[in-house]
């Protein structure tokens, strides 16, 4: 089975000047894939995403939000000038139809891994979309690419229960807001984990936001301190996300995958190496073959370190089709004792003591 992965030039076209979400971030991956000849191996196929419409789009975002961004997008257009939605996310002219086929490019790998003619997907598309909710944008994103998807499994593929796991250094607070209080059509439960909001924007996601209503118990949030290597994620997913997704038994994993998590990015605090993500969605892979007929969709988030990630995408990519044991790897970095010792004594155990109601597992 061949793993796919999501990407077209339209995505480029998304160019809001010098801003380190820039479009040379997918030029350098691309670049760095056909370096390594991965474009021509028979075991990965690259898919044209398809424009998502309208009625889709609004599975997570309400109409005001979306005339925003194609009203402001179409002044870019017609200025020759940049535009902004808030302090941090900017629209070109084709900022609009650019975040149609980001999302479109989700829900055209959903179809094929739904199909069976994939067997997973990387949708290298941008903008990126976790901080906007349903009815802002915000932290460089315009559509949340992977609530749209979720709620198209629900609606349009008949499935149940989806997980998202968002390893973004940012807390994915767009995605937990449009999920807070649930789905109406279907199960979710989301993980984020991030740099501690006390240090980092957008300043959400402790451990005591755990959804309400429906959704009460399936918002996770694991705050990491800043410095963390990826040892603390390993811990993070052995001692709560795999007893709990063992519980809920997902039907489908979506990945909202950051690369800024990497010690040498530019506007983080964490300890990670190329390798770490990669490593982590080799755990992950573990419940979507038991539980998800191992179906995983990666949708590119964060990462402002262009070559770092460009590598951390490559691992990941060997791991979504089983050759994690040729991996770029770098010398493998550990979190300070201490550090290990807060998180494994006083974090987790504080989580799992707020999760106990909801959860059978803690």
């Amino acid at each position: 089975m061949v793993t796919g992965i999501v990407y077209d030039d339209i995505y480029l076209q998304h160019r809001i000047g010098t801003h380190v979400e820039s479009h040379e971030r997918l030029i350098a991956i691309m670049e760095f894939l056909k370096e390594k000849n991965l474009l021509d191996d028979k075991d990965y196929l690259l898919i044209k995403p398809r424009k998502a419409t309208l009625d889709q789009i609004k599975y997570a975002h309400e109409e005001s939000l979306i005339n925003e961004v194609k009203e402001v997008s179409e002044l870019a257009e017609s200025t020759g000038h940049t535009q902004s939605l808030d302090m941090d996310t900017l629209v070109s002219g084709k900022t609009y139809e650019a975040g149609l086929y980001s999302v479109g490019g989700n829900l055209e790998a959903i179809d094929k891994i739904m199909s069976g003619e994939l067997k997973n997907v990387f949708a290298l598309v941008r903008p990126p979309g976790h901080h906007s909710n349903s009815y802002k944008c915000a932290g460089f994103c315009i559509f949340n690419n992977i609530a749209i998807g979720a709620e198209y499994l629900f609606r349009e593929k008949g499935l149940e229960r989806v997980a998202i796991i968002d390893w973004d250094c940012h807390h994915g607070n767009g995605t937990q807001d449009i999920f807070y209080e649930g789905s109406k059509t279907g199960e979710v439960t989301f993980f984020s984990s991030h740099q501690d909001g006390r240090t980092l924007y957008p300043g959400s996601g402790f451990i005591n936001e755990i959804g309400k209503g429906k959704g009460k118990g399936k918002i996770i949030n694991f705050p990491m301190p800043p410095g963390s290597a990826e040892d603390v994620i390993m811990n993070f997913f052995d001692e709560i996300v795999d007893p709990t997704l063992s519980e809920f038994k997902p039907e489908f994993i979506l990945i909202s995958a950051g690369f800024d998590t990497h010690w040498t990015d530019r506007l983080t605090n964490m300890g990670w190496t190329y390798q770490g993500p990669a490593r982590y969605l080799d755990k992950i892979k573990s419940i979507a073959k038991k539980y998800a007929d191992n179906r995983i969709l990666i949708t590119l988030e964060g990462g402002y370190e262009i070559d770092k990630q460009a590598k951390a995408v490559y691992n990941c990519l060997k791991v979504l089709n089983d050759d994690g044991e040729n991996l770029i790897e770098e010398k493998l970095r550990r979190s300070d004792p201490d550090l290990l010792n807060y998180v494994d004594n006083k974090l987790i155990p504080k989580l799992k003591e707020n999760l106990s109601n909801y959860w059978n597992c803690f």
